[in-house]
């Protein structure tokens, strides 16, 4: 799990960075809009489902965890 969400947030950084290439090739007048959208789209994406992956797996550790304390009593 928290390899996938490793994967998952650094392909966000790299669609962000598709997005800043398309809005900066605007400098050179060679601007590129599908890049920004495709940046943005599978950015804002791949952030979000990386987020909720690692809040599902937050849960199930604290869930273990509590089962290891139940132990100890």
């Amino acid at each position: 799990m928290r390899f996938t969400v490793l994967l998952l947030s650094m392909g966000t950084v790299v669609l962000f960075g598709y997005a800043l290439a398309g809005l900066g090739g605007y400098f050179f007048a060679r601007g590129r809009p599908d890049y920004i959208v495709f940046g943005l789209a599978g950015g804002i994406l791949t952030a979000a489902v990386a987020l909720f992956l690692w809040k599902k797996y937050l849960v199930t550790l604290e869930n273990e965890t509590g089962k290891d304390t139940m132990k100890n009593v």
